[in-house]
């Protein structure tokens, strides 16, 4: 019976340091993957494209995703990256403002689209933002794509305060957001 359970107790040791290798191999693996995607600007734009494709409306394809789940990503980066508390809005009654951002420093509006390339975002949500931070007394907003802005847009955002974040930028606060999760779980996780 002794032998029998001398054994148990060896297996299950083995078993546990086998996990623990495999745990701390995964993070590398992760680790590594992420700095990658972090330092070529060909991953980011596979990133970037992915986004689109990712949160894209298909009627077509009569997709079954929940629209606000590219809000909901968004407010998770910001919320994550920039702090402060952030709520979305329900998609009717919202006056057009999919994210509201608590902070320190007041209440930030935002408004997303997932657009692609050849669909650039113009001034008109914009000007929605800008209409609803004097509504609402916010101290700034933003607009935020999978895309680009046209011209007319940064032009136009030009002295309101409120921030345009192309799909390229929207990419590099995505890799710092899931670097700060990453530190997290080593705090959490301490590696022995």
């Amino acid at each position: 019976m002794a032998i029998l359970l001398s054994f148990s107790i060896i297996i299950n040791f083995a078993l546990l340091y086998s996990l623990h290798d495999y745990k701390k191999q995964v993070e590398r693996y992760r680790s590594n993957a992420l700095d990658a995607f972090s330092s070529h600007e060909d991953m980011k734009e596979t990133l970037r494209i992915g986004l689109y494709n990712r949160f894209k409306r298909d009627l077509e394809e009569d997709k079954e995703e929940n629209p606000w789940l590219f809000e909901h990503f968004v407010a998770d980066i910001l919320k994550s990256v920039r702090g402060g508390r952030t709520v979305v809005t329900q998609s009717s009654g919202d006056f057009g403002i999919d994210i509201e951002e608590h902070t320190e420093e007041g209440l930030y509006l935002g408004q997303v689209k997932c657009y692609h390339d050849q669909n650039p975002v113009g001034y008109a949500p914009i000007a929605i933002v800008h209409s609803q931070m004097i509504k609402q007394n916010a101290v700034g907003g933003y607009v935020i794509t999978t895309g680009e802005f046209t011209h007319n847009a940064y032009a136009y955002a030009s002295g309101l305060d409120i921030e345009l974040i192309n799909g390229n930028q929207l990419v590099e606060l995505w890799l710092q957001h899931l670097v700060g999760k990453r530190e997290q779980v080593a705090v959490l996780s301490p590696a022995t």
